[in-house]
């Protein structure tokens, strides 16, 4: 698994990277001059009664549209450049706001989904966490809006299709994005009010960050532990070998500064943080003059400018602006010699092979990262070293065995002042640790001799060609996380944002010095001292050493105490669950009403025509010269044992090569002339049956226009000749999957958890636990572990054979107008290649004795070696269609908001929880990162007598459908439209039939269906799952089955 990069931020923007070091530490949803408004009050609230603190929340109307150039000044914002960037279709309008310094990025795109953010420089000089948890905490409550946890609360007010904070390693941002005007204007003024005037309360601070407290809230007696939303969090986060190795390699590399520490907190160092320290630490580094404002999308600009400076700049407008250099961070000292730093972690008992559980990773600095063409220039060396079988480090050090691939770390980040370039070895014996440092100079000295392939590089760039064209649904904030760190070291973000400049000069660069690139290969890798060598052992004592640190932390806490203040803990946990348990009075927060909603759906047009007898689904879309293609191969008829190879094989599939083309060629040739092409598993509940699903393969890919007859021909030569003779090769990438499965459980715990209950209430959701729950993970271990894979192979060539044919196949392609034709014309030349007769399309596995099978209650206790739990509560319920089902949808978010989150997350102290509703008509409960797990189950259980008790008023149900909503409504990128249709047998005219339903559902609907599927008198199946340390506890819940499983999967 490769990390992303700021290249891939800027020119995707459709997905928001995962950075480790990034901690989002709240809930995250979903998923032409703009100056021509001016801003006036005009709040929506609950209440009109509310005159003293209320906020004004913007609001536009259209006057005159006034020009926006260079040097003209808008609400105290002064204009510094306006420029076009017409490879995204945007213009960039960079501000700075004259009183107090503080700056503005404007990126003005023909785009409804509309995103903010305001965020700050923040630079800790300790591990306590200081910027992550005051983070946490000016996001509970403000002075305009005060509350408790109102962003929380404005998860139901909104129809947000992102609501987030984030803690970098040197910034901290506040984004959102919505397609609603008013919402917009909503949550920024929500948003303003939180970092500027946050009320930054002790009992917020306590709930958050940590706490002394008695185990039992009602025994002054019982145990005295450390509690903490963010304590938990981040003891959940290093509970991950990998994270714990990325954030040791980070302060090991740049320890000079800022990087030194960890921005996020150390659970051993987080209880020395002092509320003093929280509330100077948001005076020093939360003021206009360490802010960075960013707006993006079709809504004007103009307002927002005005909105900001009138009711928070102004204030500030006798205060000159700070000197940024109390917080930038200072280029490191460059070593004269490299370093080596080895750590210990917990050991890992569900890898394949138990003496292969050591990590090591060699990490150089680079440039500084507002030196933006060589920023680009590494983003594309780092692709050739370390992307694809082609790449130079995955011939040398993945394919010979010498560990179980590359570590998360690997590849070029670009986050920091100084950049870094890693590659990382993961599942490595330490014995070996010689060999790939060996290895890894051996392949430098390689490249430096032999250069790369031309063909090589042109598919890097191809790439990022493919990139800039393809249109997202969350294009605005893959820009801002693209742009953040940049923009936070005072980069030039336009320079950046123009990157066909930088293809360009690179190109020139290549042609004028063919070894321009292996000129970098030699300064940045070869004779770069400043050179870290990580290493990473497990420590069977690791585990036993941390709880005794923390026991030894926690023991000096309390020696300091007298018992005077002992009691005083007693009485601030008292204090602290009265406040959480208190009622509200949130009438000063805006929401969206139901009224504000679309009564009826947008339709999409799709049309089905048949190309050598096969279905297709057409979608005429305006796709920016690219087209999408889609394929689903149903496998009902697949035997069951070949079923549950069906996920290697996809991951496999495509990567092995043909009988034409070797497994490096064809990479390469999908490199030059795709955006990828991909295999996965295809499970789609019915839509009118409870016990019925289609099973298949969906293949999928897209391209540049000018390249659809080279995608198609690529397409048939995979279904048609693949080859599956390469023992080697099929190793190599058997090894890496089971891998980063193994890796990835700690990560995915919340998956893992909901689908090991829900596979014990619906056979869907049985099948998609054998295709990726634990029972997967578990599949892989054993495979990994083989000695002799040649069966196996046998038997992914068998699927090939199998199910590549046109027997049970249908497709879909979203394309242009003005290429219809010629896709479908090729398409047909496709289609024509395949072998078999075409038959019935769709057929549907149908397991109506399932639910006689299996027992009415069970539980699975998946004993891991980490320190959090993740719990899950799975009851069966109806399908799709089922006049119940949007109370049911209904019912779920309201209990999640009003019920769950209060007893869950607030007192619990878990970093998060909720109920959902499956396609398939499963009620989901889930905690994730949670200390108290059997009191969890507890709480679900208590949910049906909550909806009983019938306490929750008119406004929380409105509230509750229009969080519903913001999943209903989020925002479909041109190449996925008509997927619903397609994907899911849901058309335009079910949306519309279900979307007024919704609407719809009253507080009887509500009661109704509560009873029915959670009270005591339910019929409807019930799983319950447990991933972490071993609980006790369980076993005196006799009633509901428990079945222990020790995990050394």
């Amino acid at each position: 698994m490769i990390r992303p990069n700021r290249l891939i931020g800027l020119c995707c923007g459709h997905h928001i990277p995962k950075k480790r070091l990034l901690h989002g530490s709240r809930c995250m949803q979903n998923n032409q001059t703009s100056s021509n408004y001016s801003i006036e009050a005009n709040i929506r609230t609950t209440s009109t009664g509310l005159v003293s603190q209320k906020l004004k929340v913007p609001s536009f109307k259209k006057p005159e549209n006034p020009e926006v150039n260079e040097g003209k000044e808008f609400e105290g914002f002064v204009v510094q450049e306006v420029s076009e960037i017409p490879e995204f279709r945007l213009w960039a309008y960079r501000l700075h706001h004259r009183a107090t310094g503080a700056q503005y990025l404007h990126i003005q795109r023909d785009d409804t989904n509309n995103a903010f953010s305001v965020g700050f420089r923040t630079t800790p000089n300790n591990s306590t966490g200081l910027p992550h948890i005051l983070e946490h905490t000016t996001l509970c409550g403000s002075l305009c809006f005060p509350c408790r946890d109102p962003f929380f609360k404005m998860l139901n007010r909104s129809l947000a299709t992102f609501m987030n904070a984030m803690t970098g390693p040197d910034y901290t941002i506040y984004p959102f994005a919505t397609q609603n005007v008013q919402d917009y204007r909503n949550l920024m003024s929500v948003y303003l009010d939180a970092v500027f005037n946050p009320q930054l309360r002790e009992s917020d601070f306590r709930q958050e960050g940590w706490r002394l407290e008695h185990e039992n809230l009602n025994d002054p007696t019982s145990p005295i532990i450390i509690k903490g939303v963010v304590f938990n969090e981040m003891k959940g986060v290093f509970s991950e070998n990998q994270s714990l190795f990325e954030q040791k390699l980070l302060n090991n590399i740049l320890p000079g500064h800022t990087y030194g520490f960890v921005s996020g907190g150390d659970p051993l160092v987080i209880p020395n943080l002092t509320y003093n320290d929280l509330k100077a630490f948001h005076a020093q580094y939360y003021c206009p003059s360490n802010s960075r404002f960013y707006s993006y999308g079709n809504f004007p600009f103009v307002g927002h400018l005005k909105y900001i400076n009138d009711n928070y700049l102004s204030n500030f407008k006798n205060t000159p602006p700070k000197d940024g250099r109390n917080t930038s961070v200072p280029s490191e000292n460059r070593w004269s010699a490299e370093r080596h730093k080895h750590i210990t972690c917990r050991p890992d008992h569900m890898a394949a092979d138990l003496t292969k559980q050591s990590t090591i990773a060699i990490s150089v600095l680079c440039s500084d990262i507002t030196d933006i063409q060589e920023t680009f220039e590494l983003q594309v060396l780092s692709q050739l070293l370390v992307q694809g079988p082609n790449s130079a480090f995955y011939k040398t050090l993945v394919e010979p065995n010498i560990g179980a691939g590359f570590a998360p770390v690997t590849g070029y980040e670009s986050q920091t002042k100084d950049t870094i370039f890693t590659v990382g070895l993961q599942g490595v014996n330490p014995k070996d640790f010689g060999e790939v440092l060996k290895r890894y100079d051996e392949t430098l000295t390689k490249v430096l001799n032999e250069g790369f392939d031309e063909k090589h590089i042109e598919g890097v760039l191809h790439g990022i060609e493919l990139n800039i064209k393809h249109q997202s649904a969350d294009f605005g904030l893959g820009l801002l996380f693209g742009l953040s760190s940049l923009w936070n070291h005072d980069g030039d973000l336009v320079k950046a944002l123009k990157v066909e400049d930088q293809i360009y000069l690179l190109r020139r660069s290549l042609k004028d010095n063919p070894q321009h690139l292996q000129d970098k290969v030699l300064k940045y890798m070869k004779e770069n001292t400043h050179r870290l060598i990580l290493t990473m052992t497990p420590d069977e004592d690791y585990e036993a050493k941390q709880a005794q640190a923390e026991q030894e932390l926690l023991q000096t806490k309390l020696a300091a105490l007298s018992q005077q203040e002992r009691a005083v803990l007693f009485q601030q946990a008292l204090k602290l669950r009265d406040e959480q348990e208190k009622a509200e009075d949130t009438s000063s927060l805006p929401t969206l009403l139901m009224k504000d909603l679309k009564k009826e759906i947008d339709l999409t047009s799709v049309k089905d025509v048949d190309v050598s007898s096969i279905p297709i689904q057409v979608c005429v879309q305006p796709t920016n010269g690219m087209t999408y293609f889609r394929g689903i191969v149903n496998i009902k008829e697949l035997n069951s044992e070949l079923k549950t190879l069906v996920p290697l094989f996809c991951q496999v599939a495509t990567k092995m090569g043909t009988q034409r083309h070797s497994y490096r060629e064809l990479d390469q040739l999908v490199q030059l002339k795709t955006g990828g092409v991909s295999l996965s598993g295809h499970i789609a509940d019915d839509t009118m049956e409870t016990f019925s699903y289609e099973e298949g393969i969906l293949f999928a890919s897209y391209c540049l226009d000018r390249n659809v007859k080279d995608m198609f021909m690529l397409w048939s030569e995979l279904l048609n000749e693949g080859s599956f003779s390469d023992m080697k090769r099929f190793e190599t990438l058997v090894r890496v999957t089971a891998a980063d499965l193994i890796n990835g459980i700690a990560d995915m715990g919340q998956h893992y958890a909901i689908s090991s209950a829900a596979s014990l209430v619906n056979p869907a959701s049985y099948r998609k636990e054998l295709a990726s729950g634990l029972s997967y993970v578990g599949k892989m271990k054993e495979i990994a572990q083989m000695s002799d894979l040649t069966p196996v192979l046998a038997q992914i060539r068998q699927i090939s054979e199998t199910v590549f044919n046109k027997k049970h196949l249908r497709c879909a392609v979203n394309l242009s107008s003005d290429t219809e034709n010629a896709v479908l014309k090729e398409m047909e030349v496709f289609l024509g290649s395949l072998q078999g007769t075409a038959g019935l399309p769709l057929l549907k596995t149908q397991d109506p004795n399932y639910y006689l099978e299996k027992s009415a209650v069970r539980g699975f206790h998946h004993i891991l070696p980490i320190p959090v739990n993740f719990a899950a509560k799975s009851l069966s319920t109806v399908y799709y269609c089922h006049s119940h089902f949007p109370s049911l949808r209904i019912m779920a978010r309201l209990i999640t908001s009003k019920f769950l989150h209060p007893h869950i997350r607030e007192k619990g102290g878990a970093y998060g929880s909720g109920l959902s509703l499956s396609p398939s008509g499963v009620l989901n409960f889930y905690s994730y990162r949670d200390p108290n797990s059997a009191a969890t189950f507890d709480i679900f259980d208590q949910a049906s007598e909550w909806v009983s008790q019938n306490s929750f008023t008119d406004k929380d149900i409105e509230e509750a459908k229009l969080g519903v909503f913001q999943t209903v409504d989020a925002p479909i990128p041109p190449g996925s439209k008509g997927m619903n249709k397609f994907l899911y047998g849901i058309h335009d005219f079910l949306l519309q039939m279900h979307r007024s339903a919704l609407m719809s559902v009253t507080r009887q609907d509500i009661i109704e269906v509560a009873e029915t599927y959670l009270g005591q008198k339910s019929q409807s199946k019930c799983g319950r799952a447990l991933l972490g340390p071993k609980n006790e506890v369980l076993h005196l819940r006799k009633a509901e089955n428990w079945e222990f499983l020790q995990q050394d999967i």
